[in-house]
């Protein structure tokens, strides 16, 4: 007769252990500008490539088209626009991480700035499908608090009449 010997495996406990993790990062001198200028004047940036005049949104050191240094030149955008396309889901968008159905109920849109020539996609106020087709003007509507984000600050574009 043999007798097998169970082996016996360690109980593991798990213990989670909250620790503050502070960091610091430098987000550096062309996209510091742009959280700055959001942070203390409600104003979005973008620098002018010196070659071939465009705006470069988000700004950076080197035009993309020309592949030149950029530069200082700094130009201030509108934050008024004209609504170039739009997506509004008539289902609800579930959090793939935590199962939870995402918090925000606002439209997707492109926004063409004014005077610019720059494309944003950002959220508008506007949640009604028949007035959504509408829509053609619109002009950012801004964070009072927690500032800082750039255009993170901009809670979604509002619909103006011009």
């Amino acid at each position: 007769m043999t007798t097998e010997k169970a082996e016996k495996k360690p109980e593991l406990i798990k213990v989670d252990i909250a620790r503050p993790r502070t960091y610091k990062w430098s987000s550096g001198k062309y996209l510091g500008r742009v959280y700055k200028e959001a942070l203390e004047n409600k104003k979005l940036v973008a620098n002018r490539c010196p070659k071939c005049k465009e705006l470069i949104w988000q700004p950076a050191a080197v035009c993309g088209r020309c592949n030149v240094e950029a530069g200082e030149d700094w130009v201030v955008m509108s934050d008024k626009g004209t609504v170039v396309q739009y997506t509004y889901l008539v289902f609800p968008l579930w959090d793939p991480h935590y199962g939870d159905r995402l918090a925000n109920p606002y439209p997707t849109a492109t926004i063409k700035l004014d005077d610019d020539g720059v494309f944003l996609v950002h959220f508008l106020e506007e949640r009604d499908p028949e007035k959504l087709k509408n829509v053609k003007r619109v002009q950012a509507v801004w964070k009072e608090e927690g500032r800082g984000r750039g255009l993170g600050d901009i809670l979604y574009f509002r619909t103006i009449d011009e």
